[in-house]
Formats: C-alpha cells, structure tokens, sequence
C-alpha cells in the first residue's frame, strides 16, 4: 500500500496518511539510495519542548557516496491534526536564504501525518559559546534574520495569510501561556515577604507592570511582522569554524522586530549577574542599532524589545523555582538587586 500523497511543488515536504519507519522516512528522502542497504545507528537527545515526542540523532552510511551522514529527527505531535509552528517554519525553504551572520542547519525534509510532524534536518557539531560573549555576533544576526524574514512575509501571496496568522505571537494560544503571565507567580512573592522582611512590599510593585505590559504590547502588535526565534540559550548555539549556528525552532513565531533581542536578553538576565548582564546588553544594543536596516523605526524595535524582555524577564526572575533555587545556593542579595534593577525600569 503505497502511504504517500504528492509532495508539494518545490518543498521536500510529505504528506502520509500513517506512521511509517524510518529507513522508509529516509528512503523518500533520497529517493537515489533506491534498495541499496543501510545501516542506521541512531541515540536519543534530550529535549524538554511542549508537544515534541523525542529527538533523535541517526548516523549511517551514504550508500551512493560511502561519506557518512549524520541528521536529527524531531517529531512533534499534533493538536486536533494541527502542525507545530516549527513544522511550518522549516516548510518555507527559502526565508532566510541568504543569511551571512547566522548559519542553519539544512532541513532535508518535513514528513506530516494527522498525527505528528517529523522534521529532519542536518546534524550540527560545534562548540557552545558563552553567551555574554557573543552579544554583538548576536545582534548581527538576529537584525539580518529579522531583515530577511519581514521582506519574506510581506512578498507572500494572501492564500499563505491563515498560516502565518496562526503563527502570531499576538494569538491567544500563545499570550495565555505561564511564561508571558508573571502576574501568576506574585502570590509566591507575598509568601516569600512573610519570611524575608527584604521582600515586603515588593509583589504590590510589580502589579505596576501589568498596565506598562499591555500599552507596550499593543504598540508592538502593530508593528513591522517578522519571524522570532524567541529562544537564545546556550543549547541553541554553536560556533563551528567561526560560524555561529542557530538551531531549534521549536519556539518560532511571526513576532515583531526587536523580539528575538528582548528574549536574548532575558535568558541573560535570567542566568548572569547583573554586571555581567549589563556589559552584554549595552555591546548588544549598540551594535543592533547600527546593523539594524534603515527601513525600520530603532525606536520602535528598541520598544518591541524592552517589551519582550520585561515578559521573559519577569516570569523566570519571579516564578517559585527561581526563588528556590536563589535560597538554595544563598544568593537572595542577588535576586533582590536584580528585583530592584527591574523596578528602575518601571
């Protein structure tokens, strides 16, 4: 019985109507290989993104060229039949063609099923980099991806429109999500004033937030579309012969221009002490401002962008875990000054 239906014009992307095995998965394709044999060795790698299945790595032998080939495998299951964003993003091949400062690995195809989405895309090796350290490569970067992707959003034809709709930052399926609403964790906050007296008062300070939070937000839903990678960790980096690799989209959006910094400097927030965050930051906004393209408004991405890192930066600073693991490790002075730091910025 033959699984397939037609793949789309252009697109290494397949549709199937059942689960399938992998070599079968590869065999589509390479349709070259034809039934030459092959031998696959594959390990799991760990992954702790909503709705992914697993993450693999295979390795094997080409058996026209004999070169080995090393890919990893995503599947992610699906909602009501609904693909993931990721699965979407890695069908529109040619967004970022062109891309000088970031380096992604090559997706070798997309396999849709109702069930799951299995995305296979070239294996990166490489050394993960500090991630102070990189704040202007960065800022390099994510102007150029956001340059590429709004010139790419804005050219597309208007039966593509549902598509990116659903992929909008700006949908309830995403706002409604615990890591955009840091109004939940304050009750933890108030808990935590009852035994430290240095944190009294603090949790009616940061309801001052939420107010700034929805101006800011509906500023940015009308400004320039672009895509967002919207997850900078260390895990997602590697540099490999100078080249700085970006991998994992399993956060992609169609966010705003300046996003991707707020959320790059909200993950620094999050894990540096504030002297080293604010070095970063500052080599980070310089040199976005100047790489930033001409056809965009600074003031409003630099806006875009403090909105997106007060959202990850709030969350991860006052959610009950981190106020844990700053007790464990003794550190509470630290994580009152970055509360403090944070309340400047009201």
């Amino acid at each position: 019985m033959n699984l397939d239906l037609h793949p789309l014009q252009g697109c290494r992307t397949l549709y199937r109507w059942q689960h399938g095995h992998l070599e079968h998965h590869l065999r589509t394709l390479h349709p070259h290989w034809g039934e030459r044999p092959v031998t696959i060795i594959s390990q799991d790698l760990a992954s702790n993104a909503s709705f992914v299945n697993y993450v693999r790595h295979h390795r094997l032998v080409d058996p026209c060229t004999g070169q080995d080939l090393e890919l990893v495998e995503k599947s992610i299951r699906k909602v009501a039949f609904i693909g993931s964003q990721e699965a979407r993003f890695y069908r529109a091949r040619d967004m970022l063609s062109g891309s000088e400062h970031f380096h992604y690995p090559d997706c070798l195809g997309v396999i849709e099923t109702p069930w799951e989405s299995l995305i296979f895309t070239g294996f990166v090796r490489g050394k993960p980099p500090r991630m102070q350290a990189i704040a202007k490569q960065l800022a390099l970067g994510i102007a150029e991806l956001e340059s590429l992707s709004h010139r790419y959003l804005s050219q597309q034809p208007w039966h593509k429109a549902p598509l990116f709709w659903s992929m909008d930052f700006f949908r309830p399926w995403f706002l409604l999500r615990p890591r955009f609403n840091f109004a939940r964790c304050l009750p933890e906050l108030e808990r935590l004033a009852r035994n430290d007296e240095r944190f009294i008062g603090l949790a009616d300070s940061f309801k001052a937030f939420e107010p700034l939070l929805a101006r800011l937000g509906r500023a940015a839903r009308r400004s320039p579309r672009c895509i967002s990678h919207m997850d900078y960790l260390r895990k997602n980096l590697f540099i490999d012969n100078d080249q700085l690799q970006l991998i994992d989209w399993s956060e992609v959006k169609v966010g705003r221009v300046g996003f991707d910094g707020g959320a790059y400097l909200g993950a620094l927030f999050r894990r540096k002490d504030m002297p080293v965050f604010l070095t970063a930051r500052q080599q980070f906004l310089d040199a976005y401002r100047e790489a930033l393209p001409a056809g965009f408004d600074t003031g409003e991405a630099l806006r875009n962008l403090h909105y997106m890192f007060l959202l990850n930066a709030l969350f991860h600073c006052l959610r009950p875990e981190t106020i844990a693991e700053y007790q464990e490790t003794q550190r509470m002075p630290v994580l009152r000054q970055k509360y403090d730091y944070l309340l400047s910025l009201l």
